[in-house]
């Protein structure tokens, strides 16, 4: 049919019907779209990141869980926004520029800012630990959610198991080409050799973002592109050795026999008279009182309680610790660095200790006392707030009430702390907005009027997103290359 001039002009089709050129064309997102994934507050850069888009049913963004570290996100509600890219010059730059993988050295200290957290630390806790043997059956569940089909470790025996070591199956997914030993966060001494072969118990230390060494190694010495490889792989073994094994945490974790109660009572009563006991040396005025340098005779008294008090606390978390064991799921976590300390174990079940304000016991209340509940002027462990009970076991009203004086402190903190830091990241960016490193062949860092404010970027010339942690190489990877043992 023979369109009119007008007609012509107005469709979107020419008249051999092929589609005219500068056609807007509106589509739901497609798998492998890229777009820009932020959350606020923007600290740093990383906080805008370019993930590819996997579309799924429901309405929630759904993100990997290794990439939490940078944009500080967790799953208990957090928002964030996603800003989907239109023209084909914007979607290859935000690629080339601002993909996650080009991102998991950070260049505020040259480490891995993107890995393993919670699960997987505790997966590959409980992969490699004490050289743990795996039996087929987990060691085919495991890699299956790898996707591995490559050859499988050498087949093992230990104490009538026979099976694969735990350190063998991570070490299929571990690329060569570096040298690496370092000490566990458990103590352990873990060493890769140069074709990817891993001893030792992998943690925080070895996989963790912010810490992983073993990370670090890999993206430093073969690439983000590897890097990225590494960790889909890792974070999927990790989680699968949880299910696979068996992994789980209760309230029944932080349960004590009873002779472990006893004994961390005994401690807190002891704790107690030995307070008593600083007491009466001091006397009424502390005018016979041995005093530390520069400091009054009741400011060491306090120093002195002070001590003997968060003694006694850290006696107690050794009893709690010591009872609890080393397969126990509380103390896998703290000691893997997957979550949690033993500090804070030993607070759930053997003895919260002395709360503080300010680093010194409770001082503030009523007249002469903290709480109307105890008599005027006595300074005992109790009636300044020792708070012998463990969360697990419960609080007396008192020591709630003792407690929450010093939990109000960090909430005043928390919220001064972000307006002040704020404030400051503000006025830092106005005063710095018009830097540049110029290209003059010194790297030297100028302002727009063209003033020299730098005659070196950072005085050393050095990228920190491309160096090893600050450092412009690593002298023994570079040594051991070039005799050869990096091969």
């Amino acid at each position: 049919v023979y369109r009119t001039e007008v007609e012509d002009r107005l469709s979107t089709y020419d008249r051999d019907g092929n589609p005219k050129g500068g056609v807007i064309v509106e589509r739901h997102l497609i798998d492998g779209d890229v777009a820009i994934f932020n959350r606020q507050p923007s600290l740093h850069r990383m906080s805008m990141l370019v993930h590819e888009v996997r579309v799924m049913s429901g309405k929630t963004f759904r993100f990997n869980l290794a990439d939490c570290t940078p944009y500080n996100a967790d799953f208990d509600g957090d928002e964030m926004n996603l800003h989907v890219i239109q023209s084909e010059e914007a979607r290859a730059e935000a690629k080339i520029l601002m993909r996650v993988q080009e991102h998991i050295i950070t260049p505020r200290y040259g480490g891995s800012v993107i890995g393993g957290i919670h699960d997987h630390i505790s997966g590959a806790y409980l992969l490699t630990h004490g050289n743990r043997i795996l039996s087929k059956d987990l060691v085919m569940e495991i890699l299956g959610a790898v996707g591995w089909d490559g050859p499988l470790p050498e087949i093992v025996e230990k104490d009538g198991v026979v099976g694969y070591r735990g350190t063998d199956v991570l070490s299929l997914i571990i690329p060569g080409g570096f040298k690496l030993e370092y000490t566990s966060r458990s103590g352990d001494e873990v060493k890769v050799t140069a074709d990817g072969n891993v001893t030792g118990t992998i943690d925080k230390r070895g996989i963790g973002a912010e810490d992983g060494r073993l990370l670090d190694a890999v993206v430093q010495t073969h690439g983000t592109d590897v890097g990225a490889e590494f960790i889909n792989r890792m974070t999927k073994m990790t989680i699968a050795t949880c299910t696979a094994i068996g992994f789980t945490t209760g309230i029944d974790d932080e349960d004590l026999p009873p002779q472990a109660i006893e004994e961390i009572a005994s401690i807190n009563v002891r704790a107690s008279e030995d307070v008593d006991t600083e007491l009466a040396k001091f006397g009424i005025d502390g005018r016979k009182y041995e005093t530390r340098p520069g400091r009054t005779p009741i400011e060491t008294l306090e120093e002195n309680i002070l001590q003997l008090l968060d003694s006694a606390k850290g006696e107690s978390g050794n009893v709690a610790k010591s009872y609890l064991g080393d397969d126990n799921s509380a103390v896998i976590m703290a000691t893997s660095g997957a979550r949690g300390s033993m500090d804070n174990l030993a607070m759930m079940a053997g003895s919260i200790g002395q709360p503080k304000v300010r680093g010194k016991r409770l001082e503030r209340g009523y007249q002469d006392r903290v709480l109307s509940h105890f008599a005027r002027g006595v300074k005992g462990s109790r009636e300044k707030g020792f708070v012998a009970s463990s969360f697990k076991k419960g609080l007396e009203p008192t020591e709630f009430f003792m407690l929450s004086i010093s939990g109000r402190e960090s909430l005043v903190d928390t919220a001064v702390r972000t307006s002040k830091s704020g404030y400051m990241q503000r006025r830092l960016i106005n005063a710095m907005e018009d830097l540049k490193v110029s290209s003059d062949g010194k790297g030297s860092v100028r302002n727009t009027a063209d003033r020299i404010i730098q005659f070196e970027y950072g005085e050393d010339g050095i990228d920190p997103a491309r160096s090893r942690k600050g450092m412009p190489f690593d002298v023994t990877q570079v040594l051991d290359e070039a005799l050869g043992g990096g091969e």
